[in-house]
């Protein structure tokens, strides 16, 4: 159905890519030509005045610390013969999938979203966002 599939991926809830890793396969090309792109977004310099500032080498060892671990756990959970790849981007979350995913054609996005709470209500979640400002069809697998 889809030539990529776009995996937003939050490394502190690993539990999630398995059913995500399945999601995605039920919504691939027959033929096996989709691509699965995983990225994970590092939000964790929007809001830099509350940290003190990385250097360059810093930033880097991140960056290769977070692909180390995707790499890792995505070699033992997408089937073999499956091709994929791994994004690291850095800032807003839903801005960097919404222009990862513009980038992309035949393109559908599979992500995981929490059931709602009250805290939503007030400020949106990046599913929602994402949902929301998609140019491309969007699928949200529940807990």
């Amino acid at each position: 159905m889809f030539n990529n599939l776009l995996i937003p991926i939050d490394l502190s809830h690993q539990e999630q890519l398995p059913v995500l890793i399945r999601a995605a396969l039920k919504l691939a090309n027959e033929n096996g030509s989709t691509e699965l792109n995983f990225v994970y977004v590092d939000d964790s310099r929007i809001h830099q005045g509350s940290f003190s500032p990385f250097d360059a080498s810093q930033s880097t060892g991140r960056r290769h610390d977070i692909r180390d671990r995707m790499v890792a756990l995505l070699r033992n959970l997408v089937p073999a013969g499956v091709h994929y790849r791994c994004h690291i981007k850095e800032g807003a979350i839903h801005e960097q999938v919404l222009e990862m995913s513009s980038d992309m054609t035949q393109a559908a996005i599979v992500l995981m979203a929490s059931r709602p709470g009250l805290s939503s209500y007030f400020v949106g979640s990046n599913a929602e966002r994402i949902v929301r400002h998609s140019q491309c069809s969007v699928f949200v697998v529940r807990e």
